[in-house]
């Protein structure tokens, strides 16, 4: 059962690689996974459900290449490798980092919120202890993480070398967090 979840989760993530998030449709997503649009709907009940579940299954995917970098290490260290991590799992699923970036309306928030509350807790530690520059939480995404989400968002236009700047923007980060 999780296999044909899975099977269908990335034949649309094909569709939107290949074309973007309009051709992501019941049809589409029928003839590149060779399922029946039954269990298209069975599963995911519609073609938002789809889309909720990739954001959800993506967004949980990033957030989980980035916690590891949140242990007892000085805050610096640990902020760039966060940051370092997240460039790197870009670079690495393309797909899925432009349909987070195409498609942040799909996400359920209080999912979203429960996957990077460990994230969340671990920066709001460390302002409370002084080792980083205190922000309210709503902003560390928009604005600590600010240069790396444009400069991401640039990369996948095609218009930006992130691997030749991954040094810059994680210092850029860390400027931003810095007490």
């Amino acid at each position: 059962m999780a296999d044909r979840r899975q099977s269908l989760l990335d034949a649309a993530l094909s569709l939107v690689s290949d074309a973007g998030l309009d051709a992501v449709t019941i049809a589409a997503l029928t003839e590149r996974s060779g399922m029946s649009n039954g269990s298209i709907y069975h599963h995911f009940g519609s073609r938002a459900g789809v889309f909720a579940e990739l954001y959800a299954d993506s967004y949980a995917r990033c957030v989980a290449a980035m916690r590891p970098a949140l242990d007892a290490r000085p805050a610096r260290v640990c902020v760039r490798d966060l940051t370092l991590r997240y460039l790197d799992w870009v670079t690495a699923n393309p797909s899925r980092a432009r349909f987070l970036y195409a498609a942040p309306d799909h996400a359920d928030p209080v999912a979203k919120q429960a996957e990077f509350a460990p994230v969340l807790t671990w920066f709001l530690e460390r302002m409370d202890s002084g080792e980083l520059r205190p922000l309210p939480a709503w902003a560390l995404e928009p604005v600590a993480m600010g240069p790396a989400h444009e400069s991401v968002r640039r990369h996948l236009l095609g218009v930006f070398d992130l691997a030749a700047a991954r040094d810059l923007i994680a210092d850029a980060v860390w400027s931003t967090l810095s007490p």
